[in-house]
C-alpha cells in the first residue's frame, strides 16, 4: 500500500505530559482533560491530537475521543472524530501502536466505522506511517491524499 503521508509527530511530543503512579505510567489526554493509562496507542493518539491542534491549527473542542459505534452488529469505539465548524463528522483517525501496520485491515475497520458516522475523510496512522483517505460522494472510490485534510473554514 503506497499512500503515505508526511508528517512528523515527534515534532510536538514536548506538549506530552507523563507522570508515573503507583499503577503505572499515565499520558494527560488534551480533549478528555484526564490521565490515561499509558499504551502505545495512546502515545500515538496524543501525539496526533497535538500535531493536529499545533501545527494544523485544528481546534481541540471540535475533537470527540473513543466514542462508541456500531458496525452491524457488532459495537466499536472509533478513536478520534473530529467535526468540522458545523460540528459535523468532518475526520475519522484510527490509531494504532507503532508495531501494528497500517494495512487494508485497518482500513477495512475505519471504514465500517464510518459507515454510521459518515465522516468525509479517513485517516490511519500508528505514529510511524500515515494514511489519508478522501470518501467523495460524487466518486464510489476512496481517494488517497498526500497531505493531511486542511481544516476547513466557515
Amino acid at each position: 500500500m503506497n499512500c503515505w503521508i508526511e508528517i512528523d509527530l515527534l515534532s510536538v511530543q514536548s506538549g506530552i505530559k507523563i507522570r508515573r503512579t503507583t499503577t503505572g505510567e499515565q499520558i494527560f489526554d488534551v480533549v478528555r482533560k484526564k490521565w490515561i493509562t499509558l499504551q502505545p496507542e495512546e502515545w500515538v493518539r496524543q501525539l496526533i491530537v497535538l500535531y493536529l491542534n499545533k501545527m494544523n491549527h485544528f481546534p481541540l473542542n471540535h475533537f470527540s475521543i473513543e466514542k462508541g459505534v456500531r458496525k452491524g452488529i457488532k459495537k466499536g469505539r472509533w478513536d478520534i472524530l473530529i467535526f468540522d465548524q458545523l460540528m459535523k463528522p468532518f475526520i475519522l483517525i484510527e490509531c494504532k501502536s507503532p508495531q501494528v501496520p497500517i494495512t487494508e485491515k485497518v482500513i477495512l475497520q475505519a471504514s465500517m466505522y464510518n459507515i454510521e458516522i459518515q465522516a468525509p475523510f479517513i485517516c490511519l496512522t500508528n505514529g510511524l506511517n500515515t494514511c489519508c483517505i478522501h470518501l467523495s460522494q460524487n466518486s464510489q472510490k476512496p481517494v488517497f491524499l498526500n497531505q493531511f485534510p486542511i481544516y476547513p473554514s466557515i
